[in-house]
């Protein structure tokens, strides 16, 4: 009875521990605002963000500092027009999928938005781009909310709490585009799987502790009974 009770014991520990391998150890809590489209600033936050999305495709801002040109502007310009080599490609620009350009001042529009290509000629490594729009940038980042009920609440009330990582940077619903806030506050997890966790664990290890501990008190008190006669011998 008492290695039943053991046995007990150690399968709810089992149990615990098989339920804290698959329960999240926090919480994420994401919020979202609606992305005006010719901002400086929106664009700049939205390549920021792209930073924390490893699935997400890479993107760099460059801000014009007036009517100076700059030498990644220039090497853009060159690649739209033909190709450049990659080896003197600004690295800045270098293993980014997009370059984002936007003029300086306080509520500046971008002024231009490239996608960047690399392809090998003759053993040679080349950059193209092309020039698109900052809504084409936008839509080629977003996710859409309608195939996704958590993207759909998340518009609607402007906040969701989830407890897997949300790996969206822009969601696109009806028409318009709305950024998600990143990174996301977090808090501890709790729920159904951490009491299942806790009370197993905790009644678990006290039912192995007491019934083991009985059973070995038993077993030691049978073999003291058994050599005692020798003892008085």
């Amino acid at each position: 009875m008492l290695l039943l009770a053991v046995a007990i014991g150690v399968t709810l520990i089992s149990g615990s521990v098989v339920v804290d391998a698959t329960t999240p150890d926090m919480t994420s809590t994401y919020e979202v605002s609606e992305l005006p489209a010719s901002h400086e600033d929106a664009a700049e936050s939205v390549v920021d963000d792209t930073r924390f999305v490893p699935e997400g495709p890479s993107a760099v801002f460059i801000a014009s500092s007036g009517p100076s040109d700059r030498p990644e502007r220039r090497a853009l310009r060159e690649a739209a027009n033909g190709s450049r080599r990659k080896a003197g490609f600004p690295k800045s620009l270098i293993g980014n999928q997009y370059a984002v350009v936007g003029t300086s001042g306080t509520f500046s529009e971008v002024s231009e938005v490239y996608r960047l290509h690399e392809h090998e000629d003759g053993g040679t490594v080349r950059v193209t781009t092309e020039r698109i729009s900052l809504l084409t940038f936008y839509d080629e980042l977003a996710v859409t909310a309608t195939s996704d009920p958590r993207l759909r609440e998340l518009v609607r009330t402007g906040e969701l709490t989830t407890h897997d990582r949300l790996s969206v940077v822009l969601i696109a619903y009806d028409g318009q585009y709305y950024h998600v806030i990143q990174p996301p506050s977090s808090a501890r997890y709790t729920g159904v799987e951490t009491d299942l966790h806790n009370g197993g664990y905790f009644f678990g290890t006290w039912i192995v502790l007491l019934a083991g501990g009985w059973y070995i008190l038993e077993r030691w008190g049978q073999y003291i009974r058994r050599a005692s006669p020798d003892i008085r011998r």
